[in-house]
């Protein structure tokens, strides 16, 4: 009979220990499913930062060529007042 208790003392550790191990990662999942979240939301400001510097800088480029483009002419033209 003591053989069978010693059995039944085995199994009710290794299930003791298969509930804690159970309930850690079950923890430990929903601490990575909180931080997963934090870094998604991180990810979607930073894209969205990314998207507004673009328009940005297409913003400046635009502009730059404009005033390029201005300063061309006006050097095209004095050289042609200066020619004629």
């Amino acid at each position: 009979m003591k053989k069978e208790t010693d059995k039944f003392e085995v199994l009710e550790e290794k299930v003791t220990q298969l509930v804690e191990a159970y309930a850690s990662l079950s923890t430990e999942k929903n601490a990575l499913g909180k931080k997963l979240a934090q870094k998604e939301m991180e990810i979607q400001g930073l894209t969205e930062k990314v998207a507004q510097l673009s328009e940005e800088r297409e913003v400046a480029r635009e502009r730059v060529e404009g005033l390029l483009n201005r300063l061309d002419h006006l050097i095209s033209s004095r050289d042609m007042v200066s020619r004629g």
